[in-house]
Formats: structure tokens, sequence, C-alpha cells
């Protein structure tokens, strides 16, 4: 009998890691752009990512125990508990228990992402490319029905469950810089196409009419410049500069027509409010209303990560944020000679670019945030736990 039940017990976990697990990130990747209800999309993460992690973890006990000894996994459960704990403090009827959902989410997340880089080799490098394979389609399409219905002043949106040209921007934003990153690696040939479909991503960017992701996009260049210098950097830095140059002198529009988008004044009130409780923050689940005088309804988030970060959870939370942030792209710098550190640095930076001036609070259900923080560092996480057990296997 217990051999029967060893036998069952790893097929089920063979079954999730080489078909639910791939799944399921594929879906979390593109089912924004293809599925019509956010609710929806939210049901196949947790019953494609959430609930398959769960039981592949139980199957195998020591692989949490992995998980649990990589750093950045260590510094999000840091910065989780002490969001956690701000509840106390904050006012709000949410209670600890409801929130605990978000949290564990995305140590999912970063579960799922190491059972596929563990246990089925070469698994989320295949899941990635297919995703990206996949937006390709998507995004002509996109592009193609806004060029026909065009019209003045309208901007780029998307399919699917997509509702918001500047949160559309993280997704399109997400899958540029990854074909920017393979294009700086690859051979000749493939580099060539890679950056061609990194340039249709970079138009579905500038149709969008969101100025972040520019800007995000000018980080991630000086990154792959710099992290992979040889000749193709030089024709990267080259092409970036020319098609900023270009986008200035043939549509200058696109950068300086709406100014500062109220920006500076949504963070001038924000930073006056954190003052209050600069330590501790005021304590996730706590209100927010930001008073612009042209606009009826308040403003409830900061438009800025950092700032989110700093209001609900004060310079405490925000150093354990930053210092998440910064253990995963000091390995993606160590270890820059390989792919998947490389893509997911362009990715880590590009979403910390993005973030500066938009979002508020990170840890939430699966939505476009996750395009600049959570899959980043799920990635990186995942390529981290890999390189370490190959390196513990060989001695």
């Amino acid at each position: 009998m217990p051999p029967l039940v060893l036998t069952r017990s790893q097929q089920a976990f063979s079954f999730i890691c080489n078909w639910l697990l791939p799944l399921g990130y594929v879906t979390l990747l593109v089912g924004l752009v293809v599925l019509p209800d956010r609710s929806i999309y939210h049901k196949f993460f947790y019953a494609l990512i959430v609930g398959p992690a769960a039981i592949a973890l139980l199957l195998r006990p020591a692989t949490l125990r992995v998980l649990l000894r990589e750093p950045i996994v260590i510094l999000f459960l840091a910065f989780a508990t002490w969001a956690l704990l701000s509840v106390t403090w904050s006012g709000a009827d949410t209670s600890i228990g409801s929130m605990l959902k978000k949290p564990l989410y995305v140590l999912l997340l970063f579960a799922a992402c190491s059972l596929l880089s563990l246990q089925a080799s070469k698994r989320l490098e295949q899941s990635t490319l297919v995703s990206a394979l996949l937006m390709i389609p998507l995004t002509m399409y996109s592009l193609g029905t806004f060029a026909i219905a065009w019209t003045p002043g309208e901007r780029l949106v998307g399919p699917g469950a997509l509702d918001n040209p500047l949160l559309s921007s993280h997704i399109f934003g997400f899958f540029c810089t990854l074909w920017l990153a393979l294009g700086i690696t690859l051979p000749r040939r493939q580099a060539c196409l890679a950056i061609a479909l990194a340039m249709i991503f970079g138009g579905a960017l500038l149709a969008t009419g969101s100025r972040s992701p520019l800007i995000a996009t000018a980080l991630v260049f000086a990154w792959l410049a710099v992290a992979c210098w040889n000749k193709r950097s030089i024709i990267l830095v080259a092409a970036g500069l020319s098609a900023l140059l270009a986008l200035l002198l043939l549509h200058p529009d696109a950068l300086l027509s709406r100014g500062t988008s109220y920006r500076l004044e949504i963070w001038q009130q924000a930073l006056a409010k954190i003052s209050q409780h600069p330590w501790l923050g005021f304590g996730v689940g706590a209100s927010l209303a930001i008073d612009i005088k042209d606009f009826a309804v308040p403003f409830s988030e900061p438009h800025s990560f950092a700032l989110g970060i700093l209001y609900y959870t004060g310079i405490i939370g925000l150093s354990l944020w930053l210092a998440l942030n910064a253990v995963a792209l000091s390995l993606c710098w160590r270890q820059r000679h390989r792919l998947g550190f490389l893509v997911g640095g362009a990715l880590l930076i590009y979403g910390a670019g993005a973030g500066l001036a938009e979002g508020g609070w990170i840890l939430s259900r699966p939505k476009e945030h996750w395009f600049l923080t959570w899959i980043p560092l799920a990635l990186i996480a995942a390529f981290n736990i890999a390189a370490r057990q190959a390196e513990e296997t060989r001695r």
C-alpha cells in the first residue's frame, strides 16, 4: 500500500509541475488581455497557481524549506509581516485574517515559479517565452483595431479585461522589456527578430499615451547596455536616443502636452500626510484622500509605489521593500551572464521606473501592478533557487 501511495503522490506532483503550473503561469501573463472579466482572471489564478502550488508544497515539504532559504522570499515575508502588523494601528475594519490572503497569493506565486524552475527543467523559461509569443498577435490586433478607429486624443486600452491606458501599458512594457533583453543576447538573426517584436510592443506603449513607461523603458536600455556591454549595447543606446529624439521632433505632445498630470501636487499632499506618522505609517487599510482642486473626487492613492508603501507602512516598511528590491537586483547583476537573471533584472528595472509615478499599494490580488513587482521578483527568486540547488548538487 505505501508504495502505491508514493507513486500516486509522485504522479500528482509531476502533473502539477509539468502541466497545471505552466498553464497557470501563462494564463497569469496573458489572461488580462484574453479573458473578458477580472473575476474570471482571478479564478484561473486560484485554480491553476494558488491551489496547485499549495498542494505541491504539501506533497514535497522539502521544496518549502528550499523556498524559505531564498533571501528574496525571506525579505518578502519580513515586509508582508510588517504590513500585516500595521493593520492593528490603521483603524480599519479589515482584519489581519482577511489581509493574510494577499501576501499568501504572492508567496504561492514565488512557490509556483520556483517549482517550475526546480522540478521541470527550463519549463519556467519556456512558459515565459510561450506567453511572449502569444502576446504578439494579441498586441498587433490591439494596435490594428486602435488605428482603424482612432480619433484625436484617444489612447489605447487593449482588449479583454483591460480598462485603463496606463495600467495596460504595464503589460505591454513587460513584454517589450522581455523582447529587448532577448534581442541583446540571442544570435544575430534571432536578435533582429526579437528587436522587431520589441518595437511592436513599443508601439503599443506609445499608443497608450502613458509617459511613465517611456521613462521605465529608458532605464531598461541603460540596464541592458551596462549589464551586457558590447557592440550591441552601443547600438542599443544609440537606437534608444534616436527613438527619443524622433519622438520629441515628430510628436512632442506625447511627452509634454499633459504637463505633470497633477503628480507634483499629489506627491506634495501625500508627503505632508506621511510626515504625521513617518516611521510606522498609517497602517494597511487606512483611508487616503488627496484633494486636487480640479477634481471633484479625491485621489485614493499617491501615484507612486514608494509613497504608497511609505504612507501605509512608514519608513520601516519602505526600508524592507527597498532591501527586497536591492537584493534581487544585486543577484541579477552578479549573475548577469545568465539569461534568466539578465531578463529578470530588466523586468525589475522596468517595474521600478514605471512605479515611480504610478500605483499606491502593492499587496493585492493579481492585476497589472503585478507585472511591475511580484512577477519579476518571483522570476529572479526562482532562477536563484535553481542556480543554488545546481551548485549544491555539483559539490
